[in-house]
């Protein structure tokens, strides 16, 4: 960034925080002071004005890229409680911006983190849920661009939404971002209800494409399920929450898994009839023994002379 662009950006930083206040005051002020309120915000877009114009000059690249200009500014009042709300972590080292970010989003329903630089908003990342990251640029330690980066290498992270929110609005900045994965780029000072567009169409984004890595980790489970029955490894079928669906794929798992206690109590009874007939076996085998011993003329011999023996009489005299 040169000279001139960062002085731009120094002098549009104080300027956001005054226009955020300003609009989200006249929301909650009395109305005497509303109209004071008015014509400081008013004021605060003049001059934004006058420092737009003053750089314009001599840098032709800093027009807005299509699809990226900012908004003339709405009654604030629009930006509130609309859209579904969200878990949205805020980067910026200015903290001032961080607390405007933050009002916006809590009046909008969200769930917000804050973080000063890179380095702490990857520690929120690997410690909270974030479906939403709104990520300034000139920051120190980890810049924007390198925070970015970092976000997109992270397999965890990798498909969480970015949204570039940045004083610094030249067009090359913009493709930088956009070509590292960003979702959108926002200049600042924001628009509210540009901010709020932009944030619900990241979480409707973020939101199906969770959807989809769910339902195909789902079928996955499900075709495993189907290939345990098929190869007997009955054990293994567990599709769990799967068979609480209401869809489709939530009757497979429920017939799957039907399948699956069904084939297991089957084999249970047979585990059962074929103990009980062996137990028949066994002992149909010692009947057969037996007889075996006492059909042979050796044992009716043995047997003959045990009844002479028990019917022996005792000689006389004795006793």
């Amino acid at each position: 960034m040169n000279d001139r662009s960062k002085l731009r950006h120094d002098l549009k930083t104080p300027l956001n925080a005054i226009l955020g206040y300003s609009e989200m005051l006249i929301d909650e002020v009395p109305q005497p002071f509303v109209g004071d309120l008015e014509r400081i915000r008013a004021a605060g877009l003049k001059l934004l004005g006058l420092i737009e114009d003053a750089f314009v000059e001599g840098e032709p690249s800093r027009a807005a890229a299509p699809g990226l200009s900012r908004v003339p500014g709405a009654a604030p009042a629009e930006s509130a409680r609309q859209g579904p709300s969200g878990r949205i972590l805020a980067v910026d080292d200015v903290e001032e911006n961080r607390d405007v970010l933050k009002r916006h989003l809590e009046r909008q329903g969200h769930t917000v983190w804050l973080a000063e630089n890179g380095r702490h908003a990857r520690q929120v990342l690997d410690a909270e849920d974030v479906e939403v990251v709104l990520l300034d640029i000139m920051m120190p330690e980890m810049d924007g661009y390198q925070t970015l980066e970092a976000i997109r290498r992270h397999p965890k992270h990798a498909e969480t939404p970015v949204l570039m929110i940045s004083a610094v609005d030249e067009v090359e900045s913009v493709v930088r971002c956009i070509e590292r994965g960003a979702e959108d780029y926002l200049p600042k000072p924001f628009n509210p209800v540009l901010l709020r567009a932009r944030i619900t169409t990241c979480l409707h984004k973020k939101r199906t494409r969770d959807t989809e890595k769910a339902f195909l980790a789902a079928v996955q489970q499900v075709t495993h399920a189907a290939a345990a029955i098929e190869a007997g490894s009955f054990d293994a079928v567990d599709l769990g929450e799967i068979q609480l669906r209401t869809d489709e794929l939530g009757a497979m798992a429920r017939m799957f898994g039907s399948m699956a206690r069904e084939v297991r109590e089957r084999e249970a009874r047979l585990r059962r009839q074929v103990e009980a007939l062996r137990i028949e076996v066994d002992d149909a085998k010692k009947t057969q023994q037996v007889a075996e011993i006492t059909e042979t003329d050796y044992f009716r011999h043995l047997q003959e002379k045990a009844r002479a023996f028990r019917d022996r009489k005792p000689p006389s005299g004795s006793g």
